[in-house]
């Protein structure tokens, strides 16, 4: 396979070790070694890798990367076969990479792709594919998406603190305690209790109207540690969006937290109003504040709808 390596020096462990992964990795990959310093210059790079027929991109960042490179990928190579991809974990959150990336990292992991991908498993994945009406903004793709109360959370979760004593494979569960946490203070309990007026449908069937506390979104089928704040997944992978929604002012959410944050889903939880969680191809989400896609914060635009549905298939190798 012809290989080429993306690599970003500013992802978390990258700051911490990566200019000597950097140094040996040009050595041995030489143009086919990339450190794109912006949104342009990562798509002039991957034009290029388009044009030598490159079928194998190394991604060595965390999910902000990842998502940035799949969605460059996925309007570079419009109409032709996409590239294989194997994340390396090395960023703030590396939620992608826990379910279809690497487990080890570095120069090993480099020697692995470059000698013998043959042997390493193939994982297919269908990322979440964000979209606007009327194309008001290029569509965006990646893996996890958060709204409404998830959003505010956001900014707890990644600040310095909490990335710097928080595992980074546990960014979910720190960004869920956060939203809750937010609740023990005064100032902001009645706020975040009353969330934000938010509806979501699937197929012109509503799903949720009214205010909403939290609203969770994801095309991935595996969360570190256990947790999975979902329930009723599809048999197919490929054809769902897994998505949680949580009522403004929800009964019973300390126990509804942790019974996600383990996993579970039981059936006072799947059956109780203030908890919607289910599958679908395509959810149409209208709320006036930003969303968080792979950390990333996002408007929603002058319409405050987004569209979520699939992507396209990426093959994803794995160690």
């Amino acid at each position: 396979m012809r290989l080429a390596l993306i690599h970003n020096p500013r992802s978390r462990r990258n700051r911490r070790d990566g200019a000597a992964f950097a140094a040996t990795a040009s050595t041995w990959l030489g143009e086919a070694f990339l450190q794109p310093r912006s949104h342009d210059e990562l798509v002039t790079e991957v034009e290029t890798l388009r044009e030598r027929g490159v079928d194998l991109i190394v991604i060595n960042g965390g999910d902000g990367t990842v998502s940035d490179v799949m969605t460059t990928v996925h309007h570079v190579f419009a109409g032709a076969s996409l590239p294989h991809l194997a994340i390396l974990p090395s960023g703030n959150t590396n939620l992608i990479a826990g379910d279809v990336g690497f487990r080890e990292r570095g120069l090993g992991a480099l020697r692995q792709l470059i000698d013998s991908p043959e042997k390493l498993v193939a994982t297919h994945r269908r990322p979440l594919r964000v979209s606007w009406p009327d194309d008001e903004y290029p569509d965006r793709l990646g893996m996890f998406h958060g709204s409404t109360g998830y959003a505010r959370a956001i900014a707890i979760a990644h600040s310095p603190h909490v990335l710097r004593y928080a595992p980074h494979d546990l960014a979910v569960a720190a960004t869920l305690l956060g939203a809750f946490g937010g609740l023990a203070w005064r100032k902001r309990r009645e706020s975040w209790l009353n969330g934000d007026p938010a509806i979501l449908s699937s197929h012109d069937e509503t799903i949720m109207d009214g205010q909403n506390f939290l609203f969770l979104a994801t095309a991935l089928q595996h969360l570190d540690h256990g947790i999975w704040p979902f329930w009723r997944q599809p048999i197919d992978p490929l054809h769902g969006v897994h998505y949680l929604s949580i009522a403004a002012r929800p009964r019973r959410l300390i126990q509804a937290t942790f019974a996600l944050l383990r996993g579970r889903a039981p059936d006072w939880l799947r059956e109780h109003p203030d908890y919607r969680s289910g599958c679908a191809e395509t959810l149409v989400l209208d709320t006036p504040g930003d969303f968080v896609l792979d950390g990333e914060v996002i408007p929603s635009g002058p319409n405050r709808k987004t569209l979520l549905g699939l992507g396209p298939a990426f093959t994803f190798l794995q160690d």
